[in-house]
């Protein structure tokens, strides 16, 4: 499989191109992890609230437990330190909940900043990029393997690339149909050339 092109500019463009998208991903990615630790402060006032809710609830229970030793009147004395005690369990159960809630929230959010940019410069740079791998490793295939590759590439040049472009080669050289449909050596190997220019490839001698 080929990644880069053969010419150093154009494979300095395609290093500098991934080396970009990598820096990209990796900043976003910070950013949603800054973002979650910003959402996830919000929890502060849920724990201290927590913790104040379970310190009354056992305090309140101590106490209800030390008057509940009083003969006789011991239960009576316990009720009411024992509703209370539940009612800090309830402030406790609450904050813990809002914890839960921000802490969900928090994972929400860092995850929607940074995904959201990512997925939108992968969809553009990586369907490009795999298709230049896919094209040029194969290229590289048949121009190791298969004698006629030239022609092939002269068709795809005359197929594919840009009018004026073919233009400018006609001028430079002579008709090019005419050329490519004779076998013109200089015509079929420019044509060609301009194929794998585009690739970024140099052409090279099929084995024997």
């Amino acid at each position: 499989m080929k990644l880069y092109a053969d010419r150093p500019a154009h494979a300095t463009n395609q290093a500098l191109g991934d080396v970009l998208v990598l820096a990209w991903i990796a900043l976003w990615a910070w950013l949603g992890h800054a973002l979650h630790d910003l959402v996830l402060g919000l929890a502060v006032p849920g724990q201290k609230a927590e913790e104040a809710g379970r310190s009354l609830q056992h305090g309140l229970q101590d106490a209800g437990s030390s008057l509940g030793d009083v003969p006789f009147a011991g239960d009576k004395l316990r009720e009411p330190f024992d509703r209370a005690a539940a009612s800090g369990g309830d402030l406790a159960d609450a904050a813990q909940s809002y914890q839960d809630a921000v802490g969900r929230l928090a994972v929400l959010a860092g995850i929607l900043l940074a995904v959201a940019p990512i997925i939108v410069v992968l969809g553009l740079w990586l369907p490009r990029r795999v298709a230049w791998v896919l094209a040029a490793s194969a290229a590289s295939r048949l121009m190791k393997t298969e004698t006629g590759a030239d022609d092939l590439f002269a068709l795809r040049a005359l197929a594919a690339r840009p009018l004026p472009e073919l233009a400018r080669t006609s001028r430079r050289v002579g008709g090019l149909v005419e050329g490519w449909r004779a076998r013109d050596p200089e015509v079929v190997q420019t044509l060609a050339q301009l194929e794998l220019d585009d690739l970024g490839l140099r052409r090279k001698v099929p084995a024997q």
